[in-house]
């Protein structure tokens, strides 16, 4: 069975660098020769052996920037000769190469403060070469501090180390080795955000108010031209009006205290709401760049809320009662000259038409009467008197709470009730008079 050896592989392979007519004549009659075992025999021409030499380099930038997972393209290259074969001295390197197989490279963190995914490239053959470009995934933690670092580039090969004659056959031994190759490295300077001490003032349902928060450059460079940035979601309940804040120079280890102003949907349902600050400036060049984004949660406020608790009497028809009710502030802001209102409706009415209720905090209640008549006309059914309380919030607008129900009972009225109710008076009054003026007439009181 004939088989080919790397050696053979490589030659084949390299005529498609030299082009000339010899080394492809020279392949081909390379590419026929048979092994046997584990030693090769190739036959006497000048083919060469000797240990490699690599080189590697990042194709590209090799500046790093911090918080990002950036993939290093490095490109790696065999730049061996065997200076007692060279075959073509303006070309040394492709005439008289030294061969590496079975590579295998591995990129470690060296001195950098970086994460490496430990991927590991395998090349079959390592011919000379312009190089082959390998990309590796390195991660570039947020805080990483700036400077100038070095990658290690782990590589194991093996390659034919000696050569002995056997006959007229030239015998190759082979050997494997390890080398480290160095590769530097930029971790660029960039301004890291820290968020502090986040609050609020009239952020709640259907207010407009002011988010502030404290922010403290905790990267390794001081950005011109500063500004703080907050965003928020296109669907999100508050909608900042001047998202940027100025800053200026943010100094390295600063705490500058920022504020934007924004308005919040009145169909808010929530304590907290998602968003973003970040610093965009100039960096050593002039350049607009920006720091890594920090999500942070907005804190909103419920706002003045109420909610009413009241006794519930029985009211007969054409009767009326009065009602005890309480209006209890449930939100966490204070309702400033609230006044209820009540909106009584047929068969339903009152004299009153609200209270006034004054300032009342969070959590404090305050308690006010109301006279509700009902219709003699009325079913004998529950009904309902809508209530609200209109109040200044602690920005100065008018807002009007959602609106409550204060539920009325009813039922049948008794038989004292019914004999007392001016129909019965009616009517009795009538049978008296019709039975008085029969008496009157039998005793001849009245004459006919």
């Amino acid at each position: 069975m004939t088989l080919l050896t790397p050696s053979d592989f490589y030659l084949a392979g390299r005529t498609a660098h030299s082009g000339t007519m010899i080394r492809v004549l020279l392949a081909l009659f390379i590419l026929s020769l048979t092994v046997s075992g584990c030693i090769i025999h190739v036959s006497a021409v000048p083919y060469p052996y000797g240990e490699p030499e690599f080189m590697a380099t990042i194709v590209g930038d090799n500046e790093c920037t911090p918080g990002n997972l950036t993939p290093l393209t490095i490109k790696v290259a065999n730049i061996a000769t065997n200076p007692e074969l060279i075959l073509d001295a303006s070309n040394p390197v492709e005439s008289s190469p030294i061969v590496s197989y079975a590579v295998l490279l591995t990129l470690e963190a060296g001195n950098a403060p970086v994460d490496i995914i430990h991927t590991v490239q395998t090349l079959p053959v390592l011919p000379p070469s312009t190089g082959v470009p390998l990309t590796f995934p390195v991660i570039i933690p947020a805080e990483a501090k700036a400077g100038n670092y070095s990658l290690d580039l782990k590589v194991q090969y093996q390659y034919a180390d000696s050569i002995a004659k056997d006959g007229l056959t030239n015998v190759f031994h082979y050997t494997t080795k390890d080398t480290t190759l160095t590769i530097p490295i930029v971790i660029k300077e960039k301004v890291r955000l820290q968020v502090d001490n986040i609050t609020t003032s009239y952020i709640a349902p259907g207010q407009e108010g002011i988010i502030r928060a404290d922010i403290t450059n905790i990267g390794y460079y001081s950005g011109d031209n500063a500004s703080a940035e907050l965003t928020t979601d296109k669907e999100s309940p508050i909608s900042v009006y001047q998202g940027s804040y100025h800053i200026g120079t943010f100094g390295v280890g600063e705490t500058k205290s920022v504020e934007w102003r924004a308005k919040v949907s009145d169909t808010l349902d929530a304590t907290s709401i998602p968003a973003t600050i970040q610093i965009s400036y100039e960096d050593r060049n002039g350049n607009l760049t920006s720091s890594q984004p920090v999500s942070i949660g907005i804190p909103v406020s419920r706002g003045p809320k109420f909610n009413i608790t009241y006794d519930q009497p029985t009211v007969t028809p054409g009767g009326s009662a009065i009602v005890h009710v309480t209006y209890i502030n449930t939100g966490d802001a204070p309702a400033i000259g609230a006044t209820a209102k009540i909106v009584p409706v047929t068969p339903v009415s009152s004299k009153q038409t609200g209270g006034l209720l004054g300032d009342v905090a969070p959590g404090e209640s305050v308690t006010t009467s109301y006279e509700f008549i009902l219709s003699e006309k009325a079913l004998v059914k529950p009904y309902g008197v809508l209530t609200d309380v209109k109040f200044r919030g602690e920005d100065g607008i008018i807002y009007l709470s959602d609106p409550l129900k204060i539920e009325l009972k009813t039922a049948e009225p008794g038989i004292l009730a019914t004999l007392l109710s001016p129909v019965s008076l009616i009517v009795l009054i009538g049978i008296l008079l019709i039975i008085g003026y029969l008496f009157l007439k039998r005793e001849g009181l009245i004459r006919a």
